[in-house]
This record gives C-alpha cells, sequence and structure tokens, in this order.
C-alpha cells in the first residue's frame, strides 16, 4: 500500500512497476467497492479486504481493464507518480533504540552480549518529522555537523493496540514499512550539555529532542501486509550512504523480538490503525565508525529491507 500525493494523500498500491490511485480507480471501474483514501481509516477498515481485491483482479485481469485505469489516470508509472510516506500522519509514531547488540557496539566495543537486564528503551518521534521517498533530508542549521541516519524495519498497527500480551501482540499488526531514524547527535551535547554534566541516562530522554528535526523521519516506500512477509525474523535490513553498505543485519538479531516489544510498548501507549512503531536500528551507523562518518549536502541514502522495497533520500542543507 502506498499515499499518493494527490489531494492531501490519496490510498494506493504497486502494481508490478505501475502505481494504482484508489480513488480514481473507484470513478473509473463500477465494480469497485469503497476504499477510503485515507491510510489511517483503510488499514484498520473493512475497505482493506476490498483493496487487495481489487489489486488481484488487476494482476489477474485483462489488458483492456488496465488500459481503462491508464486512460483515466488511476494506473500510472512508478517514476511519474511522487509518493508519500505511506502513513503519514501516524497518531502516534514510537521508535525502539538500543535494538540489536551490533548496535551497542558501535559505541562500546566491550558491550555485553546477552539481553540486558532493563526494559527495552522507546521514544517519540514528532510527526511533523516524517517524509516520503525521494524527498530530501534536510540538515538542519541547528546541528549541521553530525547528522546521521539509521535504518528500521517497522510496524504498522492495524488495530488499537492497548495492553495486549506477546501471545495476542502479532494480530494487531496491519503490515511492514521501512523508517530511516535520522539524528542530529551532537545537538543535545552543543545546545543542552555543553560542559557535559548530563549523565547517558538523561541524554537518552531528551532523544525526541534532536532526532525530531523536520524531515528526519523518511518512511517507504510502501507498506507490505503481514501475510507477505512469513516470518519477520528473516527479512535483511541494509543501509548504503552514496552505494557503500553501512548496516547490514537480520531481524532475527533482535534483542527484543516484536511479541515482546509491542506487549511492553502497548503497556503504556495506546496505539491505533496507521500508527507506527520502529524496532530499532543495528550496528554500522556514521557516528560508530572510525573516524566518524556523517551526513553532508550531496549524499544519497538508501534503505532496503526484503519484501519492502528501497527507501531513498538525498541529503542538503537548510
Amino acid at each position: 500500500m502506498v499515499t499518493i500525493a494527490r489531494d492531501n494523500g490519496v490510498t494506493g498500491a504497486l502494481i508490478a512497476d505501475e502505481v494504482l490511485d484508489f480513488g480514481l480507480a473507484q470513478q473509473t471501474l463500477a465494480e469497485v467497492g469503497p476504499i477510503h483514501t485515507d491510510m489511517r481509516v483503510l488499514v484498520g477498515g473493512e475497505g482493506l479486504e476490498v483493496a487487495r481485491r481489487l489489486v488481484e483482479s488487476i494482476e489477474q485481469g485483462s489488458d483492456g481493464q488496465r488500459q481503462r485505469l491508464r486512460e483515466s489516470g488511476a494506473l500510472k508509472a512508478r517514476p511519474s507518480v511522487k509518493l508519500l510516506a505511506p502513513s503519514p500522519k501516524p497518531a502516534v509514531f514510537f521508535a525502539h533504540g538500543q535494538a540489536y547488540h551490533s548496535h551497542a557496539r558501535d559505541w562500546n566495543a566491550d558491550a555485553p552480549r546477552e539481553k540486558p537486564a532493563h526494559p527495552p528503551v522507546g521514544f517519540l518521534k514528532a510527526q511533523s518529522s516524517i517524509i516520503g521517498p525521494d524527498e530530501a533530508i534536510c540538515i538542519p542549521r541547528a546541528a549541521p555537523d553530525h547528522v546521521d541516519f539509521e535504518g528500521e524495519f517497522s510496524v504498522v498497527f492495524g488495530r488499537p493496540c492497548y495492553r495486549v500480551s506477546r501471545h495476542e501482540a502479532m494480530d494487531y499488526i496491519m503490515g511492514y514499512t521501512i523508517v530511516n531514524d535520522v539524528s542530529a547527535r551532537d545537538w543535545v551535547l552543543k545546545m543542552i550539555d555543553p560542559e557535559n554534566k548530563i549523565g547517558a541516562n538523561q541524554l537518552r530522554g531528551l532523544n525526541s529532542m534532536f532526532k525530531s528535526f523536520p524531515t528526519f523521519a523518511p518512511m517507504g516506500p510502501h507498506i507490505v501486509t503481514v501475510d507477505e512477509i512469513a516470518d519477520y525474523r528473516d527479512v535483511r535490513l541494509v543501509s548504503r550512504l552514496n552505494g557503500e553498505v553501512f548496516q547490514d543485519a537480520m531481524l532475527g538479531e533482535l534483542i527484543w523480538d516484536l511479541p515482546e516489544l509491542i506487549e511492553y510498548y502497548s503497556s503504556c501507549t495506546a496505539f491505533k490503525p496507521g500508527d507506527i512503531m520502529t524496532t530499532g536500528t543495528p550496528g554500522g551507523v556514521g557516528a560508530g565508525r572510525k573516524p566518524p562518518v556523517f551526513l553532508k549536502p550531496g549524499d544519497v541514502v538508501s534503505i532496503s529491507a526484503t519484501s519492502l522495497g528501497e527507501l531513498v533520500n538525498p541529503v542538503i542543507a537548510e
């Protein structure tokens, strides 16, 4: 599923190398039932099943049907369609941190390799930081020197999810997408703690501030429904900067698995359909390299994941 940049966002789907606009498809094909054009409503309602049937009928249908859709503008070549983030306005955008032992070793080569005694660490990212595929990550004037990227496999909720057990947690997932958790790593130190008086635990509590600048949450290119991935643990996540691989991990390497994360975070957060929960980033971020590598204007970040496609974003200066 995708969100198309038309009329403030219209739901659609990728069909091979073309994009289907659900709104225009309903106007073109009389037999199509109601499909909501707001992703938050679509993923939580019966319209999702109508959308599935429509996509299947087009994939298996006649060339004549496809031609009608192309003539009406409901079916267009992918390069000619601007996509927004697939869930551009989640009520809750929840990010998970310290998710992989390999990421802990970005900061400390001797970090323990067993599950920590403390619970998962999470934080909120601002809705205003969300951008879509191909949109530019903007390096802010307030923190221009240490902007980093983090590729993350992310959950899209399809049902209200509050205080659910790990045994039922997977039933609340509608699908998956990719998120880039962009971070201005020096912002807190430079703007808030120039004398380095804030402890590590307090710095973690400020995550939302240096991770919520505008454009710091690229998302997409689309949502893959949960039934399309047999086992999320078999998904491979790869992040590249200017074509060079920086991160490469399997989801099976997560310290806490999805049911554990959903159980814990839903104990205090009431997720709604269309809300996003990231699963954290593996090792290989720019800040963990020797010497560190940070984003600069002209760079291109690409993040891919098995069955989820590739999220590509150029980098510019504010």
